[in-house]
C-alpha cells in the first residue's frame, strides 16, 4: 500500500512538472505573437488612425503611455499601445 502512495505522489508531482512546463511554454508563445503583431508607427502613421496631426503627437509625446523613443531625435508610437488606449478612453 505504501508503494502505492509513493507511485501516485512521483506521478503527482511529474505531472505537476510538466503542466508547469506546458504552461510557461504557452505563455513564452503568447508574449512572442503580441510582439510580433505590434509595430512601430511614425507620428504620420499614428496620427492617421487617431485622425489627428503628426504635430499634435510631437506636442504630446510624453503624456502618451505608448510612446518608444528610439533615439534623441526620433519617436514612434507603439500601434498596440494606440489600440489599447482607444479602448481605455470613454466616449462623453
Amino acid at each position: 500500500m505504501q508503494e502505492s502512495n509513493e507511485i501516485a505522489t512521483t506521478l503527482g508531482e511529474t505531472f505537476l512538472v510538466i503542466m508547469r512546463q506546458a504552461v510557461r511554454d504557452e505563455i513564452r508563445i503568447l508574449i512572442w505573437d503580441l510582439r510580433e503583431k505590434d509595430r512601430l508607427l511614425t507620428a504620420q502613421e499614428a496620427a492617421q488612425i487617431l485622425s489627428v496631426s503628426p504635430d499634435w503627437f510631437y506636442r504630446n509625446a510624453r503624456k502618451l503611455p505608448f510612446t518608444r523613443r528610439l533615439g534623441p531625435r526620433m519617436l514612434r508610437f507603439s500601434h498596440l499601445g494606440i489600440e489599447k488606449w482607444i479602448g481605455t478612453r470613454s466616449i462623453s
